[in-house]
């Protein structure tokens, strides 16, 4: 079994502004173009199904930093219309949806490919998704005119670390995009060298603790000094929850299923 998970917003959003300008001449040219990717998807896979972030304000994430996701602005009007006429599209051709107050779509996408027994492609442009990668979880990351097949060891050749390491990293050196803090003064490379030497935030902070940093990274102690919490909040922010509760009756998945 395949199982096609889209990061909904994700994509409508890509599709979206890729075709704005043409908007004028067809007001459907958005969901037109996403339904013709969706059912080209059903020649490779059994299984598909489309995720949607729950409110943010109901986020766990939120509960712990309100900042969190700040700089992001409202879906425009012409945007939002899409989201509904795809979600009525999606529904008529008996494909799966699923959004849940509190879980964003990368947490109920994370709860499903590990949980599902065949293989799991994420679709999607987020890298936040990378951690999640493993031997039967793949990521589709689409780019201008080509999509990218990440899998764990290009994945690794790629970035220097683990896949789950990604979250450590994020931990450090932050994500403007999110508004996640990070450790000021922590760039990419200096996050991905201290992951890559202490495995962990917390075993970093444990050995910077007991002043046992190696001679060679004790220039960083200072940025890293009183930066712990930070970090650890960071890092919980990166982190996807795929202990979410989904629906694990997975003929729920298949492409024209009504059972959910």
């Amino acid at each position: 079994m395949k199982l096609m998970l889209v990061d909904g917003f994700n994509l409508l959003s890509r599709y979206y502004f890729a075709t704005e300008r043409r908007r004028a001449q067809d007001p459907d040219v958005t969901v037109k173009g996403l339904i013709r990717k969706v059912d080209g998807w059903t020649n490779d896979f059994t299984h598909i199904a489309f995720f949607w972030d729950g409110p943010r304000e109901s986020t766990h994430r939120f509960a712990m930093f309100p900042d969190y996701k700040a700089t992001r602005t409202g879906l425009p009007e012409p945007l939002f219309d899409d989201y509904v006429k795809l979600r009525a599209a999606l529904t008529e051709r008996g494909i799966f949806q699923s959004e849940l107050a509190g879980y964003e779509a990368d947490d109920l996408m994370g709860a499903v490919a590990t949980a599902f027994p065949g293989e799991s492609f994420l679709y999607s442009s987020d890298r936040d998704l990378h951690q999640l990668l493993s031997a039967n979880v793949y990521q589709i990351v689409p780019k201008k005119g080509e999509e990218l097949l990440m899998n764990r060891e290009l994945f690794e050749s790629t970035y220097g670390v683990k896949p789950l390491q990604f979250v450590d990293v994020k931990a450090l050196q932050g994500d403007a995009s999110d508004n996640i803090p990070g450790v000021r003064g922590i760039g990419p490379k200096t996050a991905t060298l201290l992951v890559q030497t202490y495995d962990t935030v917390e075993l970093l902070y444990e050995r910077l603790k007991n002043e046992q940093l190696l001679d060679a990274h004790r220039k960083y102690s200072k940025k890293l000094d009183g930066q712990e919490q930070v970090a650890l909040l960071s890092k919980r922010l990166s982190l996807i929850d795929v202990h979410a509760p989904i629906e694990t009756d997975w003929e729920a998945y298949r492409f024209g299923s009504h059972l959910f």
